[in-house]
């Protein structure tokens, strides 16, 4: 994939059209399914070893933009006992999350990622056929109970994942010392 092309954001139609948004409370938990493919199945390629993160957008923003924050990441630190968060979503494609209790209430746009190293043996993002691959989706959500408290320091996915982001080399069934994901650290007050 173009890390430079809008597919990145969502990989899926415009978000804010006829789509009913899953309600969910401030501080809530949020069971996420990931698939495989565009029938919904299960997700079940675990060969796809990696770090993931979830952002959240405002639903009218379209995702375009200095708009997202990341909500929470799940890096592998580098130890032989450390998982990757591909590694954790367990045989049904489910992971938990909870959504901050700080955010203002609304609809937002939830983007999930994983960043796959298995054919990051490619030293840096120019090569798109062999370098990291970054998984997507999105769903819409209607975060309600939240506070006023505007969203801090917003970025563009598209100023996250430049061209130039060195990458470690890595082999698939290997840890990647010191591989943090790109952007912010995830939000917090």
């Amino acid at each position: 994939m173009d890390m430079q092309s809008t597919d990145l954001l969502c990989r899926s139609p415009d978000m804010t059209a006829d789509v009913t948004p899953y309600e969910i409370g401030a501080g809530k938990n949020l069971r996420l399914t990931w698939a495989n493919d565009m029938k919904i199945s299960p997700y079940q390629d675990i060969a796809a070893m990696g770090p993931c993160a979830f952002w959240i957008a405002p639903r009218n923003s379209t995702g375009v933009g200095k708009v997202w924050s990341k909500i929470y990441e799940y890096d592998n630190d580098g130890t032989d006992s450390a998982t990757w968060c591909s590694e954790s979503i367990n045989a049904k494609g489910l992971f938990d999350i909870v959504i901050p209790s700080n955010i203002p209430s609304g609809e937002y746009i939830l983007r999930s990622e994983i960043v796959d190293l298995t054919n990051a043996y490619v030293s840096n993002y120019d090569d798109f056929t062999m370098g990291p691959r970054v998984y997507s989706g999105c769903v819409v959500i209607d975060v309600t109970g939240g506070d006023d408290t505007p969203l801090k320091n917003p970025v563009s996915i598209l100023d996250v994942y430049k061209p130039y982001n060195k990458t470690p080399m890595f082999l698939k069934n290997a840890k990647a010392a010191g591989f943090k994901l790109p952007g912010p650290a995830p939000y917090t007050t």
